[in-house]
């Protein structure tokens, strides 16, 4: 007797495996150990900023997007709340 195997026709994708496993708290306790001069929540801060860089980069490979530069990406998060935009 034969099995049939159903393989899933899409993998997740890294950059989800990746958000979803990484944990802010463990790497801004890590930063603050490695800079002690630091607050904790600059440490967190800069924990949170390293992970979503690193998870915008993932997604950007996986979607075959190609990335603003950064004066372009600045352009689009304050369009947004731009005055002369909004009229």
């Amino acid at each position: 007797m034969s099995k049939i195997l159903k393989f899933p026709k899409k993998k997740k994708p890294y950059s989800d495996k990746f958000i979803s496993g990484v944990k802010p708290d463990a790497i801004g306790d890590y930063i603050k150990r490695q800079h002690p001069h630091l607050s904790l929540k600059a440490a967190d801060a800069m924990a949170l900023a390293i992970i979503y860089s690193t998870y915008l980069q993932l997604v950007f490979e996986e979607e075959g997007d190609i990335p603003p530069s950064f004066e372009e990406f600045d352009k689009y998060i304050w369009a947004a709340h731009d005055k002369k935009t909004l009229h």
